[in-house]
């Protein structure tokens, strides 16, 4: 019960969102532009806010880096092997491998791991956004592309960087990283005030956006076809990044952050990956939804298990 209380104020926002579509106070159109907001201001604003005051610290968890991205290539591999038995649909394989590792980390992470964990834990997933961001796109839209074609290349590698450095997110990170190594770990005082009002809007809206995305009318259909992700994306993924974390002997708090938001559901923006580069970005969509929807039970359970 403790658990659930601690994830509730989440799913409460959420349900707003859900309160607000249904009484038509927000439609497709406005929640385009709400996720528009976010993606382009609020939660860049919010992630160079959070890496520039970890400071050098990047630099002294070349254990973390090392973990993440061994999970960035082990995971994926895993989803692979399991969604091999089930189907050979490489557009429903790629979804699969895509969102095995993609969770919405900052949409819904950030709120949940700092109702959960404090200011300590938002500054655990702050570390890891620095460290293994880059990384966590790189490799799953990378394994998806493999998946997909078959095969990689140098040239679709290329492409790949391409787009990332044109993710407004990445960039954030990229600045904040460069800010930090250079000991530039605050900005000034107006500058730094005028930051974090921005950073500061986006879990609210984030998860009022988020549950008015929801559609419970397709929840039936979506159970049918992709509760095999979903079990993988909720249960399984974060179970076996406890596992490597485990083995690399990472700072619990730290440890615990990470996995938290590795619980997370599939990352909203897999649909629209997974739409870009010619998957079944139908299947994705299901999977974005059922499994938003059930890690309002799925989230407990990993409180309970990591004893936050």
């Amino acid at each position: 019960m403790a658990s659930f209380l601690m994830v509730l104020p989440v799913a409460l926002v959420m349900g707003l969102g859900v309160l607000f579509r249904r009484i038509r106070l927000l439609d497709d159109e406005t929640v385009l532009r709400l996720n528009s907001i976010l993606y382009w201001a609020a939660l860049p604003a919010f992630i160079f806010r959070s890496i520039l005051g970890v400071g050098r610290e990047i630099l002294s968890n070349s254990s973390l880096f090392w973990a993440l991205h061994l999970s960035f290539l082990l995971v994926p591999a895993v989803a692979l092997v399991l969604g091999r038995l089930f189907t050979t649909d490489r557009k429903r394989l790629a979804v699969s491998v895509l969102t095995s590792i993609r969770s919405n980390n900052v949409f819904m992470g950030v709120p949940a791991v700092m109702i959960a964990m404090g200011q300590p834990g938002v500054e655990a997933v702050s570390l890891y956004l620095a460290v293994g961001l880059l990384g966590y796109h790189f490799f799953s839209v990378t394994w998806a592309q493999v998946v997909l074609s078959g095969r990689t290349n140098i040239r679709s590698l290329f492409d790949t960087l391409e787009q990332l450095l044109k993710n407004p997110l990445i960039l954030a990170c990229l600045m904040g990283v460069t800010g930090a190594l250079m000991g530039f770990d605050k900005l000034p005082y107006w500058l730094d005030a005028a930051v974090k009002m921005v950073g500061n809007t986006g879990s609210g809206i984030a998860l009022i956006a988020l549950g008015a995305s929801i559609r419970f009318e397709n929840l039936g259909e979506a159970i049918k076809s992709t509760w095999k992700d979903c079990l993988f994306k909720l249960f399984i993924s974060p179970a076996l990044i406890l596992g490597i974390l485990l083995a690399w002997s990472i700072d619990p708090l730290l440890r615990n952050a990470v996995v938290l938001v590795s619980a997370m559901p599939a990352a909203v923006n897999s649909f629209v990956l997974a739409h870009n580069m010619g998957m079944d970005f139908d299947h994705a969509g299901k999977i974005v939804t059922l499994s938003t929807a059930l890690s309002v039970f799925s989230l407990p359970v990993w409180v309970w298990l990591l004893g936050i």
